[in-house]
């Protein structure tokens, strides 16, 4: 399924974001693992972005701490359910398991500790990421994660921010918006009397 998220600006509002330096930041819920930015934009007055329903699985040797920018070295496209060992530099289907509908594992057959998480392509105002990380997690040598994401993509604004950098400290309202089901296309509109973002 396609997702389209729609987000507007007043013409005053853009001045005061752009003279805090501020951008748009995305964040796909997955929980039990850190907060990563998806996607971060300068904004203009009418913003569109679209991602599809389909996921990578990586892995990287960067540490989880607030400000630390995700550095993927391995990634695969993944199916739902599946498990993979990572090994060797590189992750193979494990068609012996299965995990929970919905979800993906890695399991880290290494003597390292390792951060894995899922990406996943996303287009906002016309650039498209390829293999944007969406969240991330620290896994123990020998030892699995389970990541299971959710269509929910919490919307803020901060400054000092890019793609994939961990974030354990957000200092601006946001608005989660859900999309599943029947809801596939969501439409915002940020109000800078108030600091939030309100659905239209």
């Amino acid at each position: 399924m396609e997702y389209h998220l729609k987000i507007e600006f007043e013409d005053n509002d853009l001045k005061n974001i752009y003279s805090a330096a501020q951008k748009v930041v995305l964040i796909k819920e997955s929980p039990g693992n850190d907060s990563v930015a998806w996607v971060t934009f300068d904004p203009f007055e009418y913003n569109t972005v679209s991602w599809n329903e389909n996921y990578n699985v990586y892995c990287s040797k960067t540490q989880i701490q607030n400000g630390a920018t995700i550095d993927k070295l391995s990634e695969k496209n993944a199916e739902a359910r599946s498990v993979y060992d990572f090994g060797s530099g590189i992750f193979e289907n494990n068609k012996g398991e299965k995990t929970n509908k919905g979800s993906y594992q890695v399991n880290n057959t290494t003597s390292e500790n390792l951060t894995f998480g899922l990406a996943q392509d996303v287009v906002a105002n016309g650039n498209r990421t390829i293999g944007a990380p969406i969240n991330a997690s620290t896994v123990l040598a020998g030892q699995n994660g389970i990541f299971t994401p959710f269509e929910k993509v919490k919307i803020l604004l901060q400054s000092n921010v890019m793609d994939g950098l961990v974030l354990s400290t957000i200092s601006s309202n946001i608005y989660t918006a859900e999309f599943g089901g029947q809801i596939d296309s969501i439409s915002v509109r940020y109000d800078g009397s108030t600091g939030h973002f309100i659905e239209i």
